[in-house]
């Protein structure tokens, strides 16, 4: 996984309000209608399963489901927050 400039500085900003230095970004895959999807939220440490990645002084808590799929992809931000680009399509219904 890469994280953009521009995410890196939007991140930073969510973890900045959250006031808790051991704070980090949890990434997980949930199933969803066409298989599974990939969740974002705010964490306050990592689950016991959870591979912990740092990447410019934030941590990521990846679960392992999550870490296959985002293999190749780059977390960015624009207009619309934040996405996932290069996150491969599992196709079906959605």
């Amino acid at each position: 996984m890469n994280v953009s400039a521009i995410a890196i500085e939007e991140l930073n900003k969510v973890l900045k309000q959250a006031e808790n230095p051991q704070a980090g970004i949890r990434i997980f895959a949930q199933q969803g209608c066409c298989g599974p999807g990939i969740q974002m939220v705010l964490a306050e440490h990592a689950t016991p399963s959870d591979k912990v990645i740092s990447i410019e002084n934030i941590d990521f808590f990846v679960d392992k489901e999550a870490e296959k799929m985002l293999e190749g992809v780059t977390l960015d931000y624009g207009n619309k927050g934040f996405r996932l680009e290069g996150l491969k399509s599992n196709g079906g219904c959605c």
